[in-house]
């Protein structure tokens, strides 16, 4: 049956306690798998002999409050302290096709592992501390290796998904895919696209930016054909050499892969996407590298169909269009007090995601002067002269408003204007003879 778990997480024997009245009861999943490594585990998760129907009675019983989340699939949440937990009911598979099975319950927690996809997540632990691994996942463990349970083509086919979390979990962890399960990866890899709904691949991209180093998820899928294909700016990219003074580590894809490792977790899509527009921009210089003019402007209109394809939020979908476009500014324009306002003023409430993603990108290679452009600056890069002025200067509202406004925000922004008449008098300069 194993040996036992030292150091166990400090709540969980009262957990195990609030939920005895549960027959067989073992914690599940990533749980063991984390606290094995010695980390603490995000969820707790446990599964049981009785059906979900018993685990409804049986803690109402015992005065918990319990949901029927997934009857279907035998989850039942309960709620200890107002913290959720998922108890399943131990399940058997019947038939498999993609995501969803038909399954039954089963009769023992050996079972219910034989259907899990990793070795390192086909372990339990029972109410007294021991670890039931009949799959050899602390071997993994310990040999820092991922490895599917039995036949990993089996494995792959019952939910392609797992091809992508295959590649997550190796990142996470530090680990190597054994050879037998990384082979049948990549001969399922073209399904995974046309089998898995978009939303669940997104939902892995945003778990591997929060921890490990997601370049070599990134680079897993790169070579599998999987990132280019969801995101077909990026096929190629590993053969464009870029200007070695400025990118020594060579390609795009390679500088892309280590901004990516550089940024923080919330704009690792800034970092991903940053460059999205090279390979579209790409010209062959005598010298033996491509040059990208123009790269961030092609790469920010690309970012409304990215970002549709991959299901990204709206906010998110905005940010990206500005940090994508305004990323190269630092590097090519002079920091100006005039060209400092208007970069504050084009990146509006992006600008820190702006700073976090010029940062990464940079790495240590950048003139200290590109980064007076994130300064608080003492002259307001927001309009000043609002369409009040206007009317109270006798001004209808009409064509003609939205031009004035625009050259007195030009000139505020220009010159570090603040007084309502002088920017007033500048519009109507501006404006000239269409008045």
């Amino acid at each position: 049956m194993g040996q036992p778990v030292s150091g166990p997480l400090k709540n969980l024997p009262s957990i195990l306690e609030r939920l005895s009245f549960l027959p067989n009861l073992y914690l599940v999943g990533g749980a063991v798998r984390d606290i094995l490594l010695g980390l603490e585990p995000e969820d707790l998760d446990f599964a049981t002999s009785a059906p979900p129907e018993v685990v409804l009675r049986l803690a109402q019983e015992h005065g918990l409050e319990a949901i029927p989340t997934g009857l279907e699939y035998g989850t039942v949440t309960v709620l200890l302290g107002h913290h959720p937990y998922e108890v399943t009911t131990f399940r058997r598979d019947v038939e498999t096709y993609g995501r969803h099975a038909r399954v039954v319950w089963g009769q023992s927690i050996e079972e219910d592992l034989s259907r899990r996809d990793f070795t390192i997540g086909a372990i339990a632990m029972d109410a007294g501390g021991r670890v039931i691994d009949p799959y050899r996942g602390q071997a993994d463990l310990e040999a820092k290796r991922l490895r599917a349970v039995g036949d990993p083509r089996q494995r792959f086919r019952e939910d392609y998904l797992r091809v992508i979390r295959a590649g997550r979990l190796a990142a996470r962890y530090g680990f190597e895919i054994e050879s037998e399960t990384l082979e049948a990866a990549r001969q399922a890899a073209s399904e995974v696209l046309s089998h898995v709904a978009v939303e669940r691949v997104t939902a892995e991209f945003n778990k591997a930016f929060q921890n490990g180093t997601p370049s070599r998820f990134l680079r897993y899928l790169y070579d599998l054909g999987i990132l280019q294909r969801l995101i077909p700016e990026f096929e190629g990219t590993d053969r464009l050499r870029q200007n070695p003074r400025w990118h020594p580590e060579g390609d795009v894809l390679t500088h892309v892969l280590e901004v990516v490792d550089r940024a923080e977790p919330e704009v690792r899509w800034h970092a991903l996407l940053h460059d999205v527009g090279k390979r579209d921009t790409a010209e062959w210089k005598p010298e033996g590298w491509y040059s990208f003019h123009g790269h961030e402007v092609v790469g920010a209109e690309r970012i409304p169909r990215i970002a549709q394809d991959l299901r990204l939020s709206s906010e998110l979908r905005q940010e990206l269009e500005v940090t994508t476009r305004l990323h190269m500014v630092p590097v090519l324009t002079p920091p100006t007090p005039g060209a400092i306002r208007r970069f504050q003023a084009q990146a509006g409430p992006h600008l820190l995601r702006l700073e976090q993603l010029c940062r990464a990108d940079a790495g240590d290679r950048r003139d200290p002067a590109a980064w007076k452009f994130f300064e608080p600056q003492p002259v307001p890069v927001q309009p000043l002269l609002k369409g009040r002025h206007l009317v109270e200067r006798g001004h209808t509202p009409g064509p003609e408003f939205g031009r004035l406004l625009k050259a007195a925000f030009a000139y505020q922004l220009e010159t570090g204007e603040t007084a309502i008449e002088r920017l007033y008098q500048a519009a109507l300069r501006a404006e000239g003879p269409q008045r």
